[in-house]
């Protein structure tokens, strides 16, 4: 029976609450964060794309070539992984989960023709992320410490996650002729992208039990 005439004042307010977590698998959890972090490395490279359009012939989708794309993805997904692995160590299979992920690497060095490079990136990186003291202590990825001198509007940022996104940047485009005039406005994408996509992955990883 439906009431023809409800009191406005009174309202039946349903509440969802988000809690809890997800049991996975070691395999099943590798997969899913290796996509989710493909994903969102596409949406930065969509950007970095973007600033493009102010060279001088306007969007040059050759600028990019294939090799140092791999290359930029490729680290920005060991960069991400291991920034969850350092959140996930509550996790008593984390060295099941770790052991599939370099397993996962391991295949892409092999298709890819990037062994040499994963390799030094799989070192680097964990030694980056737990030589970061303000990150380890005191939980700070990233922090504002001033206004840009050349923009004031935008912020000049110091932390891990500034120093990961200018590595993933660098080993991918650091020798990269024609970005040069446009290297600067990428590199503020890419850590901001980068920043992001630690903040989203760090909810979505921590939702997950490892049986």
């Amino acid at each position: 029976m439906t009431e023809t005439n409800p009191d406005p004042d009174k309202h039946d307010i349903h509440t969802i609450t988000y809690g809890g977590r997800i049991d996975t698998d070691a395999d099943t959890m590798v997969d899913g964060m290796v996509e989710l972090f493909d994903d969102l490395c596409d949406m930065a490279l969509s950007r970095v794309y973007n600033r493009t359009r102010t060279l001088d012939g306007g969007f040059d989708f050759h600028a990019l070539p294939p090799d140092e794309i791999s290359r930029f993805k490729i680290t920005w997904v060991i960069g991400l992984a291991e920034l969850m692995f350092f959140s996930m160590q509550d996790q008593p299979r984390l060295d099941h989960v770790r052991k599939a992920f370099y397993n996962e690497m391991d295949y892409e060095a092999g298709e890819r023709g990037l062994q040499t490079f994963i390799s030094t990136a799989l070192k680097l990186i964990p030694e980056t992320i737990r030589a970061d003291r303000d990150f380890n202590d005191n939980e700070v990825f990233n922090t504002t410490m001033a206004n840009d001198p050349e923009s004031k509007e935008d912020p000049l940022n110091r932390g891990l996650g500034r120093k990961l996104a200018n590595m993933i940047l660098e080993n991918a485009f650091g020798k990269n002729e024609a970005l040069k005039p446009v290297y600067e406005d990428i590199r503020k994408v890419v850590e901001l992208e980068f920043n992001n996509a630690y903040g989203h992955c760090s909810i979505a990883c921590s939702k997950f039990n490892i049986v």
